[in-house]
């Protein structure tokens, strides 16, 4: 009998379809309905799977130089994987980033739960999961910021690229379009200004210390690596001062901070 090979869906479509407002709108639907699931103990996450980092040796090649212990090496690989009780399929998700990789990579294979075949192989580059976390950040703007139309004025800590998606997905839950940003370098926030400004936004860039910050915005954005020097110390400060800290990620933390 001939087997039959799984779909594949190329980063181009990908793109494509994640572009357009509609499926930012169901996607944060989405995520909701995702927690909703899991907080009523119905989706089934197994262990994460993480190779390159410790207690792991790290990856050979032009890896292998950064060394497990000299200075920024963060490359890894994560294999995540879950299903909704009663659900069609399951998901495992392979994800690779951090220093010194070149970019972030990554797939999604989506698997039948009737027949445990592999029907759809999804060649993302991790873009889907930059789509999730910014998804998260604008739900918990929804449900934890002020009044939305009472916002005037977002931060944003970090110029990457999840300081550009938190953005994206912010403009559909609330009409604030004045941000302040602070980034590590003014090369950096130059760029961060000229590219969002084509969006609509209104940027300008912040030197006070980051903790300042904290009492000028209504929503605060933290996009930042973890291995940042102040970054510690500064979720330290954000506990004695009990705001909620979400959406956080391995490799490209996003917490959304409501003043």
């Amino acid at each position: 009998m001939r087997q039959s090979l799984p779909s594949i869906v190329t980063l181009s479509e990908i793109e494509e379809i994640v572009s357009t407002d509609s499926f930012a709108l169901q996607l944060i639907d989405a995520i909701k309905n995702g927690f909703v699931s899991y907080s009523a103990g119905g989706f089934n996450a197994c262990p994460i799977q993480t190779m390159g980092a410790p207690p792991m040796a790290p990856f050979s090649g032009s890896c292998s130089g950064s060394g497990s212990g000299g200075g920024n090496y963060q490359a890894q690989t994560c294999v995540k994987s879950g299903y909704v009780t009663g659900a069609s399929h399951y998901v495992i998700k392979v994800a690779s980033g951090g220093h010194p990789f070149p970019s972030n990579s990554g797939l999604m294979q989506l698997y039948s739960q009737s027949t445990g075949k592999l029907e759809t192989i999804l060649l993302d580059e991790g873009i889907l999961t930059e789509l999730r976390t910014a998804a998260v950040g604008a739900l918990a703007a929804q449900l934890l910021a002020p009044p939305l139309d009472e916002i005037t004025c977002i931060g944003i800590l970090g110029t990457g690229i999840q300081a550009r998606y938190q953005l994206k997905y912010l403009a559909h839950v609330t009409s604030c379009r004045t941000v302040k940003v602070w980034g590590r370098t003014k090369e950096n926030v130059q760029k961060y200004i000229n590219d969002m400004k084509l969006d609509g936004w209104t940027i300008t860039a912040v030197d006070t210390h980051v903790s300042i910050m904290l009492f000028i915005f209504s929503v605060f954005c933290l996009c930042i690596s973890f291995h940042v020097s102040f970054h510690v110390s500064f979720l330290h400060h954000l506990a004695k001062l009990k705001y909620p800290i979400l959406a956080i990620t391995p490799h490209l933390p996003c917490l959304v901070l409501m003043v």
